[in-house]
């Protein structure tokens, strides 16, 4: 049944005109509720009063509560039936989640209701919510949430008609003026007399220091004289107490009324998510299907709490970027735990200096792995003279990155006709005159995985070149067919724009572990996610802390903030 009104009793008021004591009560679709109050004046009280009214009188097809916890005394309601998330502001990112989730319950009440009022609506009107802010004085104060401050003033303003109720608390008028206009409903405990006449317009007496005890304009009418009175005004109140929630009676009628109902849960990670916990969050949602080797769960979605995947057959280029420490390492862990226990899979290791990809070489049996790391001796052939029948061998030192472009083509790809602003490759990279046969056109060497660690990768020298402007989309081109899957960890700025440019080309996934909009302003347009606007990141996506990361699918353009799994060292 379709709801036009929802009255909640709260307490009793004194209206001396009409010689009357009524009940005090809001309806929560006429007005939004903001009360004031000074500390232990019976605020968070009101908060905890106004919930348990609703779970007594709503169930989870009608009303839904998002809590916003400030004062950091409602945890405990976080589990209540109605609740469909608990956040205080230990972590930024749970607060502008909270914001966004807002802005898309409104966005959707608007179009459900196709330009009607809530309470008019009598079939398919959407569930209601309540969004109730707790000390919202430490919200408007805080400089990281000043670009949400617009976004809460919208949802006040637009959300009542269109079945969203905001209730807030606040220790101080001072910041709250610009909200005042869309509070119809003001109550205020335990101020300084020039508080009262900016929240009411006229002076009160003072009513002492009883908590719960204070004033409260009316919005809704249950006097039983019939005489009239400015229902604007402020008159005295007393709150009643809320019911204690961990009651064995409160706790009884929870589950006669619920039996285990619950609207949708949003719920907040742990410190560190283990892939145990990661299964416990997985199982909630629709996404329940085990990985398979080339579609790998890293994380979860911030905003919707989904597993997310990392499709490496579907991108086949990804790209890692991050700061030290903040779990790139771990990142490609996950990204290899299924091609290690495959033996149908080879890998290629391209390291340097930093040895970071040792662990890897170290879990693989030989002949499935390929380790590039160091200088190394090899013997070349070559011809003294062009034209000429007669070879020569020669012993050579061959940095880690000639070894490597000798690897791919002896093994997957004849270089000896690739060239570069006509010049071939193999002369570039090691020499004219060099002879090196392939036998790339007689080997099978689908099913390779190339992890690549090494920074020689992005630095401006003719053989990185040669291998970012043509090996690279060559093999791209035939990843497919051969089955081949590159993995960039810990990209580099490249300095040369027409190096960079192939290269971006050539990613489809890339993750960045680090705050993204830092990020940006300091590598500009030198990463895959140099065009996207900084201010309207800073306003999406709050820093992050360790374990968290972005998964941005350049293909689809779709940019994700996760809780990345925290995978275990062997």
């Amino acid at each position: 049944m379709a709801a036009d009104k929802m009255e909640c009793l709260l307490g009793r008021q004194d209206i001396p005109i009409i010689q009357d004591q009524p009940d005090f009560v809001v309806d929560l679709l006429e007005s939004n509720v903001l009360l004031y109050g000074a500390s232990m004046s019976g605020k968070t009280n009101f908060i905890k009063l106004l919930i348990t009214v609703l779970h007594k009188q709503y169930r989870e097809d009608a009303e839904q509560i998002f809590i916003l916890d400030f004062g950091g005394a409602l945890a405990d309601f976080g589990s209540l039936p109605l609740v469909s998330a608990y956040f205080d502001n230990a972590n930024e990112e749970y607060v502008k989640r909270v914001f966004k989730l807002m802005e898309d319950q409104l966005k959707d009440n608007i179009k459900q209701l196709k330009g009607r009022n809530y309470r008019g609506v009598t079939e398919n009107q959407p569930i209601h919510t309540t969004l109730f802010i707790d000390n919202v004085n430490a919200f408007l104060d805080e400089p990281r949430y000043a670009a949400y401050q617009e976004k809460l003033a919208k949802i006040c303003r637009d959300g009542l008609s269109k079945g969203i109720t905001v209730v807030m608390t606040a220790s101080a008028v001072k910041g709250t003026n610009q909200l005042l206009n869309s509070f119809k409903q003001k109550i205020a405990l335990e101020l300084p007399p020039d508080s009262y006449m900016e929240i009411f317009s006229h002076k009160v007496l003072p009513v002492g220091t009883n908590p719960g005890h204070g004033y409260a304009n009316v919005t809704v009418n249950t006097a039983d004289n019939t005489a009239t009175y400015q229902m604007q005004n402020a008159y005295e109140l007393q709150l009643n107490i809320a019911d204690d929630i961990n009651s064995e009676e409160f706790q009884a009628n929870l589950e006669k009324y619920f039996q285990g109902r619950t609207v949708r849960k949003y719920k907040r990670f742990p410190d560190v998510l283990t892939p145990e916990l990661y299964s416990v969050f997985a199982a909630d949602t629709e996404d329940v299907s085990g990985d398979d080797i080339t579609s790998v769960s890293v994380g979860l979605d911030y905003t919707e709490c989904k597993p997310v995947r990392a499709d490496l057959t579907s991108s086949r280029c990804t790209a890692i970027y991050g700061k030290k420490g903040f779990g790139k390492t771990n990142l490609l862990r996950l990204l290899m735990k299924g091609f290690i226990a495959d033996p149908l899979y080879n890998i290629v290791l391209f390291d340097d200096g930093r040895g970071q990809l040792e662990e890897f070489e170290k879990r693989l049996p030989e002949g499935r792995c390929r380790y590039i790391a160091e200088h190394a001796e090899d013997v070349l052939t070559f011809r003294e003279r062009a034209g000429s029948a007669e070879l020569k061998q020669v012993t050579a030192k061959l940095s880690p990155m000639q070894q490597f472009i000798r690897l791919i083509h002896e093994n997957y790809m004849d270089l000896t006709q690739v060239k570069r602003l006509s010049n071939p490759v193999l002369a570039e990279v090691f020499g004219s005159g060099l002879v090196m046969p392939s036998e790339a056109s007689v080997l099978d060497r689908r099913n390779t995985v190339f992890v690549l660690q090494s920074k020689f990768l992005y630095i401006n020298s003719a053989a990185s070149k040669d291998f970012m402007e043509v090996i690279l989309p060559a093999m791209a081109a035939r990843a497919d067919e051969m089955n081949w899957i590159f993995i960039f960890t810990d990209v580099k700025p490249v300095s040369d724009s027409e190096t960079r440019e192939n290269f971006h080309t050539t990613i489809g996934t890339a993750f960045l572990l680090d705050s993204i909009a830092e990020f940006i302003t300091e590598r500009g347009n030198k990463s895959v996610f140099g065009g996207m606007d900084v201010k309207s990141l800073q306003e999406e996506y709050a820093p992050c802390e360790e374990g968290d990361g972005y998964c941005y699918s350049i293909e689809k353009d779709d940019l994700k903030k996760l809780r990345f799994i925290r995978e275990r060292e062997d």
